[in-house]
């Protein structure tokens, strides 16, 4: 059993902690925050026995295994770093980092000190994934040509909101963006029986607020095996946030690719401990007739994820998102946001 260790207390913290209840390979432990009342309201809601005033005391802690960093995107360099170096295994929000500079930071720090490393694209964990892959694979739709992928919402203009904020890392590209530039490149890989591909192009345009971050935004992907790919994000804008997938032979939608079975993410409280997952399904389009290809699931996405830590613990990295592809996936972000001319003060 894994002991985790939460940082940073905020929502989707919450999310996985009430996740981790199902999970049978590990358990949060403790809790840090800036904020000691608010790490002490947090530990209440889910039975956590420890509670650290800031995030040094946390790492120090010699009974957690491993932390989840879910505080900011900007604070992420500083505490991966700094749980690498105290010997904690990591499972960090995405974005990892806000350009390529920091995530190979952050992967040279784990790689030093022989911890493991996984940027948190819950997506990706579900078994959704895994089957996409594998009717990719096996030539469902025929080879695959093009690719759409959105994640976009409407959020009201606020300056101080995190959303508007470029100090704070906003703007669709970090905030949401990430998700369909990985799932992309996720396609791409499959549909040459690998991980993921890098694209060789990228042309973009977006439209920039005055705060300096893309209100919402669109690219074009080239990749070496001629596909092609439509990726967008904004957040004041509502986009149809699904993936579809175009081939000689059909087509391939998934209308949610990026929570799927998670009660976890909308529940305000503990869900009780009988709570049944959804299913999750794929639309698969061939010869003119629709098929629904159900994907079971039997427990929440952010329970996979936690069990996917698990799982690969000892290789220090997980195949669903190797270090490579969180380079890939970063390098893919710095391409778009320099297209349009966005520009965050760690860039500087």
């Amino acid at each position: 059993m894994i002991k985790w260790g939460i940082l940073g207390p905020g929502h989707i913290a919450r999310v996985f902690c009430n996740a981790l209840r199902f999970s049978s390979t590990g358990s949060a432990e403790s809790v840090a925050s800036r904020d000691l009342e608010k790490a002490t309201d947090f530990a209440s809601m889910f039975g956590i026995e420890i509670v650290h005033d800031g995030y040094e005391a946390l790492l120090a802690d010699q009974s957690i295994d491993a932390v989840y960093i879910a505080n900011i995107h900007p604070a992420h360099l500083e505490w991966v770093t700094n749980a690498a170096r105290a010997g904690k295994h990591i499972l960090v929000e995405k974005p990892m980092g806000m350009n390529q500079s920091e995530v190979s930071s952050m992967i040279d720090a784990a790689r030093t000190n022989d911890v493991f490393l996984m940027e948190a694209f819950m997506y990706r964990c579900h078994p959704q994934i895994a089957k996409m892959a594998e009717l990719i694979q096996d030539g469902a739709i025929g080879s695959v040509r093009m690719i759409r992928s959105a994640f976009g919402y409407n959020s009201p203009y606020n300056p101080d909101s995190r959303a508007y904020s470029t100090e704070l890392g906003g703007g669709g590209i970090m905030d949401v963006g990430c998700y369909p530039a990985s799932a992309a490149r996720r396609v791409a890989g499959a549909a040459v029986g690998q991980e993921f591909l890098n694209p060789v192009d990228v042309r973009a345009t977006g439209v920039i607020g005055e705060s300096g971050v893309d209100y919402y935004t669109a690219a074009i992907l080239k990749f070496e095996n001629d596909i092609v790919a439509e990726v967008s994000t904004g957040v004041a804008c509502a986009l149809h946030n699904n993936l579809e997938v175009y081939g000689t032979d059909g087509k391939l939608i998934i209308e949610n690719p990026w929570l799927p079975s998670s009660p976890c993410r909308t529940a305000q409280e503990p869900l009780p401990l009988d709570t049944a997952f959804p299913s999750a399904e794929i639309e698969l389009y061939r010869k003119g007739e629709k098929e629904i290809v159900v994907v079971a699931a039997d427990r929440d996405l952010f329970t996979y994820e936690a069990d996917t830590v698990a799982e690969h613990i000892g290789q220090r990295q997980a195949p669903t998102m190797t270090w490579a592809d969180s380079l890939g996936n970063i390098q893919l972000l710095d391409a778009w946001r320099e297209q349009i001319g966005v520009v965050h003060p760690q860039d500087r």
